[in-house]
């Protein structure tokens, strides 16, 4: 349990800064509160939820511009490290999918949580509607982000998971010889 806690944190928190250093700015409060952290929460998450639009070059959510290939880079990357870190395919793929379905629970919660930063009822429910309707009309990036990252970790992590022993046999079989 404490292998799956630390993979889902470092997925959270990669996955998070990678998409802070994305700096989407298609959604801009207007006002200073507690509140406009969910707008943050809100601009780092959303050019993440569109990997493969972003890479055939179609806009991100909410109109903004596309991102090329580094939306999906960032997702591979973080389901290549979570397999690595963890050495274990079934608990990489676990924090793999507890980080992508907390990214788009939490972009789907700041949606909503982020009502008293914006300057009115109508701002807010606008974009609300369009960035709610962006995501639904994407279903091959919302499949993409929930099984690829989990796919790719669950593989590198058996992979590093079976390295590890071989390399441990082959030591113990190096180090009691019987000639």
């Amino acid at each position: 349990m404490g292998k799956l806690l630390t993979g889902y944190a470092a997925g959270l928190g990669l996955l998070t800064l990678a998409g802070l250093l994305l700096n989407f700015e298609g959604v801009v409060s207007h006002t200073t509160s507690q509140f406009n952290l969910f707008v943050i929460l809100l601009e780092a998450y959303t050019p993440l939820l569109t990997p493969f639009s972003s890479a055939i070059g179609c806009p991100t959510i909410g109109g903004g511009s596309p991102l090329g290939l580094l939306p999906l880079v960032a997702w591979i990357l973080t389901s290549c490290i979570l397999g690595f870190l963890l050495e274990s395919g079934e608990e990489a793929a676990k924090a793999s999918f507890l980080a992508s379905a907390s990214i788009l629970i939490l972009w789907i919660g700041s949606l909503f949580l982020s009502a008293p930063a914006w300057p009115d009822y109508h701002t807010w429910l606008s974009t609300l509607n369009k960035l709610s309707s962006d995501l639904i009309s994407r279903p091959v990036d919302l499949s993409l982000i929930i099984v690829g990252p989990l796919l790719i970790s669950a593989a590198i992590g058996q992979l590093s998971e079976e390295l590890r022993s071989r390399a441990i046999e082959k030591e113990l079989e190096k180090r009691y010889r019987l000639y």
